[in-house]
């Protein structure tokens, strides 16, 4: 691996640790747990899905999702809705992004800011690599860990 290389996965991998950190700290001040954040996450990201969907995109085995889902119906963050396709399916709606979005609104803001300063280019050009990384990282996951039972 060459030096821009390893300084690239460095610098991803110091990124992740912030970003895992500060999981942390939101969690701690919504009283939602970690994984529970990751659903939100996808909701927000992805909009609404069905729990299958949910457990298979964040990993999370059904039964564990059937209580997180539980747990965040109960809290307010997301409510269980007949699919509209589907009336025998359940559509998981997100229903307190504004709360979360708080949370982050300051780090939002500087991320904003720091954003603002770069020509758009830049900007497209970062995006593209953070999305390629996101994927590669994915995908290999993927690889290693199998998901049929999830």
């Amino acid at each position: 691996m060459n030096d821009h290389a390893m300084g690239v996965l460095m610098a991803l991998r110091r990124l992740n640790s912030e970003l895992t950190v500060n999981n942390r700290v939101v969690a701690g001040l919504t009283g939602l747990k970690e994984g529970d954040l990751a659903v939100l996450d996808v909701l927000n990201r992805e909009g609404p899905c069905s729990p299958t969907s949910l457990a298979r995109r964040t990993r999370t085995h059904p039964a564990t999702m059937t209580g997180v889902l539980t747990r965040l119906e109960r809290d307010g963050w997301l409510e269980r809705r007949p699919d509209a396709t589907d009336r025998r399916a359940i559509s998981i709606q997100p229903t307190a992004v504004e709360r979360l979005t708080a949370v982050y609104a300051e780090a939002n803001a500087a991320l904003a800011q720091l954003c603002a300063e770069w020509p758009d280019d830049t900007i497209d050009v970062l995006v593209d690599f953070l999305t390629k990384a996101t994927d590669t990282i994915h995908d290999a996951e993927a690889r290693r860990s199998p998901t049929e039972h999830y």
